[in-house]
């Protein structure tokens, strides 16, 4: 957030109850979202359009001649692999730049949960996350005739689940960066390691073995399963609950655990005095 961003709500400010809670996450969606805005340009073009664009394009050409079945899963897979992309090196990068801005400690200092700014923030992110997905989807309709056939209730459960839980893992990785004071390499170093466990350029059912194990204990292939699924065949809620069932575990856990170990790392750091040292 930029100091320059006029911000509804002051450290003097004495907040109670769900207003404490939805207040913080109002003013930092905001100020997100117009930061966004401001941004858009010549660098919104190469990161919302071009990044995402040739990768697929490249794929997309291996595929359709390599293995034609699996074009439409890449394509779809490569949409919803811009969520993960966005989020995860969104968020790992987030405190570093409130720290460059000098608003980090402002935001320690507000009296409000640290999960309704991170909240806020993540929902302001996402605007880019969906421009990029669209541009996936449109390249993949256009250039290699995918047929989409979908299941709007199972793909609006499934993409929700699949959001909060990539959401939880970028407060996870949050909260680790804000330990080793240095988010942007952290995300950096993950998001390969996501990239060829989460099944985005192969299903995850058709690994071996020794790689399924990890990767069935991410959230990233079985809502990329579930999100094709959905998606290209028409697969309703209950044909998708091998995926779904387990989406909704990480859904509930993973954002309870970012946002206890957040907090958990913020108290340690204050102990040793370190916080304005990030």
């Amino acid at each position: 957030m930029w100091p320059s961003t006029p911000a509804s709500l002051t450290s003097t400010d004495r907040l109670t109850g769900f207003e404490a809670l939805w207040r913080p996450i109002a003013a930092s969606w905001r100020a997100k979202f117009f930061e966004m805005l401001a941004w858009a340009g010549t660098g919104a073009i190469i990161s919302w359009v071009v990044f995402p664009a040739f990768p697929v394009l490249i794929v997309g050409l291996i595929y359709r001649g390599a293995r034609p079945d699996l074009l439409g899963y890449v394509v779809i897979a490569a949409a919803a692999n811009t969520v993960v992309n966005n989020l995860t090196l969104y968020l790992t990068n987030l405190l570093d730049e409130e720290r460059m801005n000098g608003t980090l400690v402002g935001l320690f200092l507000a009296p409000c949960p640290r999960a309704s700014w991170l909240i806020g923030f993540t929902v302001g992110g996402i605007l880019d996350t969906l421009i990029s997905a669209v541009v996936v989807l449109v390249l993949g309709v256009t250039a290699f005739r995918i047929r989409l056939d979908p299941n709007y209730p199972a793909l609006a459960l499934t993409c929700i689940l699949f959001l909060i839980a990539v959401g939880g893992l970028g407060f996870i990785l949050t909260g680790l960066g804000l330990l080793l004071k240095d988010g942007n390499t952290l995300g950096n170093l993950v998001f390969p390691i996501f990239t060829f466990l989460g099944g985005v350029w192969y299903p995850v059912a058709l690994l071996p073995v020794w790689l399924r194990i990890p990767a069935d204990c991410l959230p990233l292939g079985y809502g990329m399963q579930a999100v094709a699924n959905a998606t290209l065949h028409h697969a309703d809620i209950s044909s998708l609950a091998p995926q779904i069932i387990p989406l909704t575990g990480f859904a509930l856990g993973l954002p309870l655990l970012g946002i206890w170990l957040f907090s958990f790392v913020e108290r340690r750091i204050r102990i040793k005095g370190e916080l304005d040292l990030y």
